[in-house]
């Protein structure tokens, strides 16, 4: 009898102290509330910065503003974020601010920024369970009646060569460095 608690003894001791070794390496880091973010698209301003912030883990709130080929580009917008804990993470977004643009070279009266909604479906790339990570993104803009009036003056004024249509998404890209 006492050989078998002796046996029933070591095994819980091993147990629990595997239970702390493997408990202790699992933790993630504590995510961060806040990062900063570094990128090109339409939900960076154009080129340039966004600071987000994550009121609960699933809920991405941002704000960025930027160099939007003609001017200044500003959005706001919100992220949900699907799966936070893994190192892909799926996003859907909603944003207002800047989507659209018309650049006319040695025209610069044609030059304009245009505002609206857009919506964005990406994800989180996260390295090596560190909090800072690369966001990648297909966004959808709704553009205004005025962007696609202005266009399509242009489109008909004889003495401007159109390079390309405004496509009908755009794609942004960014890397995030988590605040402490």
């Amino acid at each position: 009898m006492k050989l078998i608690f002796f046996f029933a003894s070591l095994t819980i001791f091993s147990s629990s102290s595997f239970a702390q070794n493997y408990t202790r390496y699992d933790i993630p880091e504590p995510e961060s509330k806040v990062n900063i973010g570094l990128g090109i698209g339409i939900d960076y301003g154009g080129i340039g910065g966004r600071i987000t912030f994550l009121p609960v883990k699933r809920l991405a709130l941002f704000a960025a503003a930027g160099y939007a080929l003609v001017g200044f580009g500003y959005n706001i917008g919100a992220q949900l974020r699907i799966i936070p804990d893994k190192k892909i993470c799926p996003t859907f977004g909603v944003m207002y601010g800047y989507n659209g643009v018309i650049m006319v070279q040695n025209a610069s009266m044609y030059d304009k920024i245009y505002y609206g909604t857009s919506l964005s479906g990406g994800m989180e790339i996260h390295f090596g369970g560190k909090p800072n990570y690369m966001n990648v993104s297909l966004i959808v803009p709704f553009r205004s009646q005025a962007f696609y009036d202005d266009w399509d003056r242009i489109k008909q004024n004889s003495s401007i060569s159109i390079q390309s249509d405004p496509l009908p998404v755009a794609f942004s890209i960014g890397y995030h460095f988590a605040l402490k």
